[in-house]
């Protein structure tokens, strides 16, 4: 990489950690609990006041776990773009996202308690994911990306009967509304270990995904490109959507159902930093927290019933896709 190269990606990664960090403080010193950005540095060393660390460990949780799966969201759907090559892969691509809303809503639905619950949403995804990879590898299709997809919308389809199944079959009064709830995606029931707990299947599965880099670009092209050039093209392809299902999987577990986030953010950081996926996966990650920050805080502000966050990610999210795309189709 040459020095010009350099020093436009650490210009921009600074940019980006800067706005986190000035809308992460936003978060932290707004509200009905209002902090001063001052106080709420001084807490977390200890030596703030009693107000500065309530507010900090009410929320400190909720903005680590809205970072947290915003990141994770974005860069498994930068991932599933870049290897299917199409710019309307999501991270529920594989059915990971019913198959998650399915985990929770059984485990609601038998009374568990949050950490079941969560449990529950995080070997559903991981279930549904693999279900699509092992029907597309019975399949020996020639065309392996086309065998993924069809596979993943048939896992998606099974896992959305199941859930519906689910709904029905639950208590109108007692359970429908817990299910309901977390289907719709909310940051506010996170706790600190849950959040933490997240960090580290998102790092993995994230980890992998960038060290992969340049070979995605080349998976983009073919299987008999990327055996051409010495790849295990099978092997590399299988990493990859692992690591992306893994990703989702814990976000969602997490926050519950929460769309667009993954199919906003790569396409806002493709107009940034272009198609290579060394630079495309981690702007998409940072842009995505950015995202899940903001619409987090929007959640509390229309008043003392919060909206949830999956509800304003599809009313941002599809306009601002619809700009995005128009941006983009312009600029080709």
């Amino acid at each position: 990489m040459d020095p010009v190269n350099r020093v436009r990606d650490a210009l921009l990664a600074s940019v980006l950690v800067l706005l986190i960090l000035a809308a992460a403080l936003m978060v932290l010193s707004t509200g009905p609990l209002g902090v001063a950005p001052s106080a709420l540095l001084a807490a977390v060393t200890r030596q703030g006041s009693p107000e500065a660390e309530l507010a900090l460990a009410l929320r400190g949780p909720r903005l680590l776990a809205a970072l947290t799966c915003g990141a994770a969201l974005a860069g498994a759907g930068a991932g599933f773009q870049i290897l299917f090559r199409n710019p309307l892969a999501a991270p529920d691509l594989l059915g990971v996202s019913s198959g998650a809303g399915l985990g929770a809503a059984l485990a609601l639905l038998l009374g568990a308690g949050a950490a079941l619950v969560q449990g529950a949403a995080f070997a559903g995804g991981l279930a549904a994911g693999a279900l699509a990879l092992a029907c597309a590898a019975l399949t020996r299709s020639g065309d392996a990306r086309l065998a993924l997809i069809l596979c993943g919308v048939v896992a998606g389809a099974l896992a959305s009967a199941g859930l519906g199944l689910v709904v029905v079959i639950a208590d109108p009064w007692s359970q429908l509304p817990s299910i309901t709830y977390w289907l719709l995606g909310s940051f506010t029931r996170a706790t600190l270990p849950e959040a933490v707990g997240a960090l580290l299947p998102v790092g993995l599965g994230a980890a992998v995904l960038i060290w992969l880099g340049f070979r995605l670009d080349i998976l983009s092209l073919g299987d008999e490109q990327a055996r051409s050039l010495g790849l295990p093209a099978r092997a590399l392809r299988l990493l990859a959507l692992a690591a992306a299902a893994l990703m989702t999987s814990s976000a969602v577990a997490v926050a519950g159902v929460v769309g667009w986030i993954g199919l906003l953010a790569p396409h806002a950081a493709r107009l940034v930093v272009g198609e290579r996926a060394g630079r495309l996966i981690p702007a998409s990650m940072a842009l995505g927290a950015l995202f899940a920050l903001v619409i987090d805080r929007l959640a509390t502000a229309f008043g003392p019933a919060e909206i949830p966050v999956g509800l304003l990610a599809a009313a941002i999210g599809a306009p601002a896709f619809l700009i995005l795309f128009i941006a983009t189709s312009r600029r080709a």
